[in-house]
């Protein structure tokens, strides 16, 4: 369940969950099963929707990502 809540987490130490990271993987999951649906011909998905859920979840998930990487020490100009 640990891993779980890292995964949502956006900073260990503050203990936030992160709206980027939550979105990024629900709209990702959602993509999975809509590539699912139409591959089995339960349904059919049209192509402009799917690439942008794909786009919008990939999206959200680099933005996390980059920002986990933009933070750093901060180093003070003298």
């Amino acid at each position: 369940m640990k891993f779980v809540s890292d995964i949502f987490t956006e900073d260990k130490r503050d203990d936030k969950y992160s709206s980027k990271k939550t979105l990024g993987i629900i709209s990702g999951v959602l993509v999975c099963l809509a590539f699912l649906g139409d591959g089995f011909h339960w349904f059919t998905v049209n192509e402009s929707l799917f690439n942008s859920m794909l786009i919008f979840s990939a999206t959200m998930l680099g933005v996390s990502t980059l920002k986990a990487f933009a933070k750093g020490d901060k180093i003070e100009k003298k």
